[in-house]
């Protein structure tokens, strides 16, 4: 996630714990390096100070964590890629500017770490551009650092050269297809997940179809069967569905339909599962319901439907059939009785909930 976006991204806290843990530790071992200097010896201000700046600014970010309201995650993390990213074309800069003489330093094998650090700072594409560019920066600190030497003639180890500036590029392609190959996966999980929602779910109410149902019921049935824990059908057709198309037109018969889903998927208990069955038809499957617990919770149902009216429309009602689940059933079994007692409300004038034992 960009840095940009940090109020919205859910990896921040992660990156924090992660970031409170490391920048002490990277702060102590710049320290313990910089004590092992020989100070005297070192030929410039960035060989003698360089582990102790980077130290303090790593200390100074941490901080920073620390004081969430006054400074910004997303200016902490970037004063860390920033900071480490100046360090390391520094790095390669002195370190090639006196490479004749000492050859590549042990710290050369760091410099990849901010390829790494740009993809946790920044979205993919933009560590990309991030990261080509530090990788110029590179390229222009060389040529700067060995120009000179080599028009003096100074005795270069130009394999050394070549090995650091081959395996920086190679780092830098290998985290790109990394994440790369990161993001494809997760196209296809989603895809996949769409493509599941699709064959699962009715695209006009949003809430279980058919097929899902069904195969709900099969789950529901064989774990009925195993624990003999009640189990209850509902099936509730709203009445008089058709004058509502008629009156008021398809779209808002269609609108009618949305808003009775919501309200009783807003009503349901957790693990309750709710479908449309077809048309104005919904199903209700109610695990570890008995057949007065199920009454009881249509009874509610029938009472939001009529005080929760759309917009300026007459409340709806429904005709519900309840049927309990009997060892042995199968879902077109129990279906079928629970709409034979959908079938005597709907007989005996709507509006009424019916039940079969």
């Amino acid at each position: 996630m960009p840095a940009s976006t940090q109020g919205l991204d859910s990896t921040a806290a992660v990156r924090t714990k992660i970031y409170l843990f490391f920048l002490p530790v990277a702060a102590y071992a710049a320290l313990f390096a910089w004590a092992k200097l020989d100070l005297p010896a070192q030929e410039n201000l960035y060989e003698k100070y360089s582990l102790l700046v980077i130290a303090s600014w790593l200390l100074l970010c941490w901080a920073g964590l620390l004081l969430p309201r006054w400074v910004p995650f997303r200016a902490v993390e970037g004063g860390i890629f920033w900071g480490t990213a100046l360090l390391m074309v520094l790095n390669i800069y002195y370190n090639l500017l006196s490479v004749a003489e000492e050859s590549l330093w042990p710290s050369s094998v760091w410099i990849a770490m901010v390829f790494v650090l740009a993809y946790f700072v920044f979205e993919p594409r933009t560590a990309w551009r991030v990261s080509l560019g530090i990788f110029t920066a590179f390229g222009v600190a060389g040529v700067l650092a060995l120009a000179p030497q080599v028009t003096a003639g100074a005795p270069i180890d130009s394999n050394a050269v070549l090995q650091l500036y081959i395996s920086q590029l190679c780092y830098l392609v290998l985290f790109r297809l990394l994440i790369l190959a990161k993001e494809h996966a997760l196209q296809a999980q989603i895809k996949a997940i769409q493509l599941y929602q699709l064959a699962h779910t009715d695209p006009l109410t949003g809430v279980a179809n058919r097929r899902s149902i069904i195969e709900a019921m099969h789950r529901a049935l064989e774990h009925h069967n195993k624990t003999k824990e009640p189990l209850s059908l509902v099936l509730l057709d709203l009445d008089h569905f058709k004058k509502v198309n008629d009156q008021y037109g398809h779209e808002t018969g269609d609108k009618v339909l949305v808003h009775v889903a919501r309200l009783m998927r807003q009503n349901l208990r957790q693990g309750d599962y709710m479908g449309r069955w077809g048309g104005e038809e919904f199903v209700l499957l109610l695990p570890s319901t008995s057949l007065q617990e199920a009454q009881e919770l249509c009874h509610r149902l029938r009472q939001l439907l009529a005080e929760n009216s759309l917009e300026s429309l007459r409340p709806v009602s429904a005709s519900f059939g309840i049927a309990s689940a009997i060892p042995g059933d199968t879902p077109d079994q129990l279906v079928s009785r629970a709409d034979a007692a959908m079938y005597l409300s709907k007989q005996a004038g709507g509006n009424r909930i019916e039940v079969v034992g």
